[in-house]
């Protein structure tokens, strides 16, 4: 059986409490959360992704793990609330499609109610974040927010008027199967020039091994060292960026152009009082994100509505970070149980 990461946080002292569970394609967070989005008996454990069974057993374990890590009896615990990578169909409790894991069609909700004996509830893994944000974070006390997160990925989505606004297939917001570039990489889902493509992690990486393969000179050499250029990982393209390698900065700042332009976009189409930028790529000082902010200046300029609407003061980072997840899964259990009576 897998051994689980765990820190144990302040205890929480409320009745009622939760567990939020953040699934990904290589690690599970868990933690029991209160309604003040307080988090207590963290863990992170290996996502066992050799079949659905083991899948769920590993999701099973994680929500257990939290609640002895938090040292609350498990009376206490009145619902559970999961994120997961993939096409959710959270009335049903059903995964429809999960590349990360490999599901598709998987009864979530109605395995994990079986095995558990207790209330569970399903989203999106971004739907999660944004809602943690929203209630929890940087966008707590704002009615209308966009989460547009960067990472392995490009996802957001928009809460309007307090609630998530999923649209008719859960999808709404689905900024990184936007084509930006007809003539672009080829994206996982099939189109070219996406902006998961041209902006997200393995995307930096992959145009940097196709600069690098064209003999064009940078310190990624260096920092590959003996590794081959076909593992080469956005992180590496940061850390030559911020020595300065022109390779590396241009990658960044190209990227940076494309998520500006998608944060344009996002502003005109759901018009928010504030964008949270979230995500592994997220991060306060790096090259990316003062790219993007540069591209924010340039579309400000240009577009006299755009900058009527919203300001770069508006264009936040996510404050809850590794626990937005979560938090925003958390949330969602805290909601439904709420409009359910059981909370």
């Amino acid at each position: 059986m897998q051994r689980a990461e765990q820190t144990t946080g302040a205890h929480i002292e409320e009745d009622n409490l939760v567990v939020g569970v953040d699934v990904g394609g290589t690690k599970i967070a868990a933690g029991v959360v209160n309604a003040q989005g307080q988090v207590s008996g963290r863990i992170k454990l290996p996502t066992d992704t050799s079949s659905v069974e083991h899948t769920l057993q590993a999701i099973a374990l994680s929500i257990r793990s939290a609640i002895q890590a938090a040292h609350v009896p498990s009376q206490r615990i009145k619902a559970v609330g999961l994120g997961i990578p993939g096409i959710v169909d959270p009335a049903q409790g059903v995964c429809q499609l999960s590349v990360n894991l490999g599901w598709q069609h998987v009864a979530v909700k109605a395995w994990l109610e079986r095995e558990l004996q207790l209330p569970c509830f399903i989203e999106n893994d971004v739907s999660v974040a944004a809602l943690g944000e929203g209630l929890y974070g940087v966008g707590k006390g704002q009615e209308n927010a966009v989460y547009l997160s960067l990472g392995t990925g490009i996802a957001a989505r928009a809460i309007i008027h307090g609630r998530l606004y999923r649209g008719a297939h859960g999808m709404a917001g689905e900024i990184g199967h936007t084509v930006f570039a007809p003539s672009g990489p080829l994206c996982r889902c099939g189109a070219r020039g996406c902006l998961e493509a041209l902006a997200a992690g393995p995307a930096l990486a992959r145009n940097a091994e196709d600069k690098l393969q064209r003999g064009e000179s940078s310190l990624l050499e260096g920092i590959m060292q003996e590794q081959a250029v076909a593992d080469l990982r956005a992180e590496h393209v940061f850390e030559a960026a911020a020595r300065d390698d022109a390779l590396a900065g241009q990658i960044l700042r190209e990227a940076g152009q494309h998520l500006a332009y998608s944060i344009y976009l996002l502003a005109m189409i759901f018009d928010p009082q504030m964008v949270v930028i979230g995500g592994g790529l997220a991060v306060e000082g790096s090259p990316l994100i003062g790219a993007t902010r540069t591209g924010l200046t340039h579309w400000m300029k240009q577009a006299p509505v755009f900058r009527e609407m919203l300001s770069q003061d508006a264009v936040r980072l996510a404050s809850l970070q590794g626990d937005a997840g979560i938090v925003g899964a958390a949330a969602l259990a805290i909601a439904e149980a709420r409009t359910r009576s059981f909370l």
